[in-house]
């Protein structure tokens, strides 16, 4: 048990070093012409993640205290959504949030192996827990989500940058690779194969 513990210590060092080198990114993305408003302020600039959706003209803004979802046409609030039981790490990677085909918002935490679903047509939220197989959950927050199709998600994990397959269905995720596979610590990138 002492063996293990001193281990996980250890990892926890590189990580946090490997985390400093790799700068974990802080930025808000462009989003274009409908994320600035008329007088040049940002009414994004607070979120983590942004992510637009097209189909139904929103943007949503995943920040530290809430999610917030906009009329992209006229930027105007349409709902501010608390998150039960949310927190977040500010030494990990960012957590994320991806948009599914029926316009709801899937946001992971980057402290425990955990993802939200906000319905986007009543903004109802719902709280699952992951299963991890192959893995203890000590370490495990998400950190980058990418789509994968057929009910499932990848994920990178918010310290150790493993990959998982999440099944949303079922609540339950497999390793698809360890760290040493992957070169950005905090995101899924189109150069490693996976586009979001």
């Amino acid at each position: 048990m002492r063996n293990r513990i001193i281990v996980a210590f250890i990892w926890w060092i590189v990580i946090f070093a490997a985390m400093l080198t790799a700068g974990c990114s802080r930025d808000v993305p462009d989003q274009g012409p409908a994320a600035t408003r008329a007088d040049h302020s940002s009414f994004l600039q607070d979120g983590i993640r942004v992510r637009r959706d097209a189909v139904r003209n929103r943007i949503w803004l995943l920040g530290l205290e809430d999610v917030r979802v906009y009329d992209a046409a006229n930027e105007r609030l349409i709902r501010r959504v608390a998150l039960p039981n949310w927190s977040v790490a500010r030494y990990a990677c960012d957590p994320d949030m991806v948009l599914d085909e029926s316009g709801s918002a899937i946001i992971s935490s980057n402290v425990q192996a955990r993802l939200w679903r906000i319905d986007g047509a009543t903004f109802t939220v719902s709280e699952r827990d992951i299963t991890l197989h192959e893995r203890e959950n000590w370490d495990v927050g998400f950190a980058a989500l990418a789509p994968a199709g057929n009910g499932k998600l990848l994920a990178l994990t918010s310290l150790g940058g493993s990959l998982w397959s999440i099944d949303l269905n079922k609540g339950i995720a497999h390793m698809a690779a360890p760290a040493a596979a992957l070169q950005n610590l905090c995101g899924l990138t189109a150069q490693q194969g996976y586009r979001p």
